[in-house]
């Protein structure tokens, strides 16, 4: 009696041959081409089944006797005999006749509208670049090329060669490390420490411990909870905004800036719903329940944003915070560490800044300066 090897994958998956998904009004998503499946450690993969007279199969997958090609990262049961199981996290593949599960999807070529955006379970590896409008998220990502205005999201550590031109859309957010080559109009976001090996140019930045730029840093809002290091320039001069904040959950203070924004949204829409209100009662139908609305969203952010603000205040910790340039700090900067504040209204040389008795004061190695 045949046996079939029933897959729960696709055995003829071709990354050169995606199809964009299909929409439930008919449209497709040119960004949604399902590069890869991911299966979980435990997840079926194949199973044997026992061919009955009037059905039929894939002659491919019809086997005189049960023996798996069971290749690396697959695995089977003493209890489910008839059952390949994914020993690891990752995705499912046919390679020279053996099915394996990998644990790092390889990309070799740029994310864009031939790969569509990528969500993979374990550790991704993009050898070419990231365009814009699209997104990849995995456990370890590493990217070699550029980042564009694309969405990347590492549960664990994030490595950029190439740099960002983020086009002030980009987002790049670690769950523990974040490591570029350069970085200008983007949002970076880890859990632990943020490394720009060369510029940072006009981004915001929420360090969860310690950020360090090995040259300059120019523009942007920068948040970082212990430490700020920028080798070479700290400031764009004064018609550059560079507002450097510590001392707080830099996560916490993303999240308020997110409540802001909507916050505008809702003022704005609610000044819109009372200008059509006032046009005549004809619009009372549509625009009334519509402001109604937003205003008891408005009341709700606001409560929110007091109850976000003493969880803020309750991560306090500035003793330990420093700022440490050894290049130049240009006019123009804005430092808050806590409730203390300083603008810098001079051009310094090899300062530190740091937290003493609700100031912000400035020391030198040489020094020269001491405030």
């Amino acid at each position: 009696m045949p046996f079939f090897l029933k897959h729960h994958f696709d055995p003829d998956w071709d990354a050169s041959k995606l199809t964009p998904e299909k929409q439930a009004d008919g449209s497709v998503n040119h960004h949604e081409l399902n590069f890869v499946n991911s299966v979980s450690k435990g997840d079926v993969i194949a199973e044997w089944i026992e061919m009955v007279d009037g059905v039929e199969a894939d002659p491919r997958f019809l086997f005189d006797e049960k023996q798996f090609p069971a290749g690396r990262g697959t695995g089977i049961s003493q209890k489910f005999p008839d059952k390949l199981f994914a020993a690891v996290d990752g995705y499912v593949c046919y390679k020279e006749g053996k099915i394996l599960v990998r644990e790092t999807l390889t990309i070799r070529c740029d994310i864009d509208y031939r790969t569509g955006n990528v969500d993979f379970i374990g550790n991704v590896s993009v050898e070419g670049s990231v365009r814009s409008g699209f997104s990849v998220r995995g456990v370890k990502v590493t990217i070699a090329g550029q980042v564009e205005g694309a969405q990347i999201e590492a549960s664990r550590n994030l490595n950029c060669h190439g740099g960002v031109k983020g086009g002030r859309t980009a987002h790049l957010e670690a769950g523990h490390d974040l490591k570029l080559a350069y970085c200008e109009y983007a949002t970076l976001m880890a859990k632990n420490d943020i490394l720009v090996k060369g510029a940072l140019m006009h981004s915001n930045v929420y360090a969860g411990k310690r950020l360090a730029v090995g040259d300059r840093l120019t523009g942007g809002n920068i948040s970082a909870y212990e430490y700020i290091y920028v080798g070479g320039q700290l400031g764009g001069g004064l018609d550059t905004d560079t507002s450097l904040v510590m001392g707080y959950k830099p996560s916490l203070l993303h999240a308020d800036e997110e409540y802001n924004k909507r916050i505008k949204v809702l003022h704005d829409d609610i000044a819109s719903f009372e200008k059509m209100l006032n046009k005549g009662k004809e619009f009372r139908a549509e625009f009334k329940p519509r402001l109604e609305s937003a205003i008891k969203e408005l009341d709700l952010l606001k409560t929110l944003k007091v109850k976000l603000w003493e969880g803020i205040y309750a991560t306090e910790r500035l003793e330990e915070c420093k700022i440490l340039v050894p290049g130049v700090v240009k006019p123009g900067v804005e430092i808050s560490i806590g409730s203390a504040f300083l603008k810098v209204d001079d051009f310094l040389e090899d300062v530190y800044f740091y937290y003493d008795n609700d100031e912000v004061k400035i020391g030198t190695s040489t020094g020269k300066v001491k405030r």
